[in-house]
């Protein structure tokens, strides 16, 4: 009896502990790209939803300055009726964005027209803040948090983080750059304007 208690004994001396089995990583997602070969990413997404608009590339002459920014060059005309508001990369060589703008009407985007979009990721990336991400003015320059903008606040800019950080080409992109993804807000529509109509565009240079 004895010898039984003393194997019993051992049998549960020895037992170990229950160990959680390891998880591994998930395989990165593998997505053909359209446009990977272009250098300047150009997304879109909804001023009031956030919603997700599609992508398109462009591919420009990259400066070889140190700076942790786009060099944006602005070319803006007031909507006293009829205006526009224009973006280069740092000089009119390099379009990125042309769009018109209407007081009290709506003007159209003429550059870019055309965006694709890819299926999402399962995860976005956490939310930079200043250290990865900036705002455009129509004078191109780039305003660092708070901005001192009354149609935008950080929480918006948030919202489009979570929404573009989601997307492959994003990802793919944002990995092969340090310099900071660029917002600038789109208002077709002035004066007694309708935020329907309002994009956010975003722009991420991979060097």
């Amino acid at each position: 009896m004895t010898g039984i208690f003393v194997l019993t004994f051992l049998a549960l001396s020895c037992e170990k502990e229950p160990v959680e089995p390891d998880t591994p990583e998930p395989n990165p997602v593998e997505i053909d790209i359209p446009g990977v070969d272009s250098n300047i990413l150009i997304m879109k997404a909804d001023y009031q939803t956030f919603q997700y608009e599609g992508y398109t590339t462009v591919n420009v002459d990259i400066t070889n300055n140190s700076s942790d920014t786009i060099p944006f060059l602005a070319e803006y005309c007031p909507p006293g009726d009829i205006g526009y508001i224009k973006l280069f990369y740092e000089n009119s060589s390099h379009l990125l964005f042309y769009g018109g703008m209407i007081w009290m009407g709506c003007g159209n985007l003429h550059f870019p027209t055309s965006f694709m979009e890819l299926p999402a990721q399962s995860a976005g990336l956490p939310y930079p803040g200043n250290n990865r991400i900036c705002f455009i003015d129509f004078s191109g320059a780039q305003q660092p948090l708070p901005w001192n903008y009354d149609l935008v606040d950080e929480t918006m800019i948030e919202n489009v983080w979570e929404t573009i950080s989601k997307q492959p080409e994003f990802q793919h992109y944002y990995s092969k750059t340090d310099k900071k993804v660029a917002v600038f807000l789109y208002m077709p529509s002035m004066g007694g304007g309708n935020p329907a109509d309002w994009d956010f565009f975003i722009f991420v240079e991979k060097e």
